[in-house]
């Protein structure tokens, strides 16, 4: 399921995916037959090309970032596209590599389906569960408490 980015070597994406499995660094280190340290340092180098992947898709979009308020380690970036007037939320996966997702109010049943389908992916891979209330919101409004919940997330 899922896919490794071709930034990433195959050693540094089996860590991202343990970690993101839940596998505790200690466990991780003990799977691999490595150091705790290699595997701190490797989280940092990964979390490191991420943004770095992140940063040239934005400017590939020609999208202005506002760097002071990135979340740390979050695999977010926010920034804004003056062409289409309107927020762009960059958001790694490991299913699609980088997802650009245009604030707005769908309008058609294709959009709808196309963000829904988006959504679930983001909450499946990043573990997480909307509320009752939080789940009869629109998409937009769906799409936008789960960016808040990335960005306050603890690792």
């Amino acid at each position: 399921m899922f896919q490794k980015p071709d930034f990433l070597t195959d050693y540094e994406f089996t860590v991202l995916r343990l970690h993101n499995e839940g596998v505790k660094v200690k466990n991780i280190a003990s799977q691999l037959n490595k150091k705790e340290g290699n595997i701190r340092k490797t989280k940092v180098v990964v979390r490191k090309k991420i943004e770095k992947e992140l940063q040239k898709t934005a400017r590939s979009l020609r999208i202005d970032l506002d760097i002071s308020n990135m979340p740390k380690n979050a695999g977010l970036l926010i920034g804004f596209d003056w062409i289409h007037n309107t927020k762009v939320f960059l958001i790694f996966t490991f299913t699609h590599d980088i997802i650009a997702w245009y604030d707005h109010e769908c309008k058609t049943e294709e959009c709808l389906k196309r963000n829904q389908e988006t959504l679930d992916l983001i909450c499946h891979e990043r573990k997480i569960e909307l509320t009752n209330d939080e789940q009869k919101l629109s998409i937009r409004e769906q799409f936008l408490r789960v960016i808040e919940i990335i960005q306050t997330k603890k690792e």
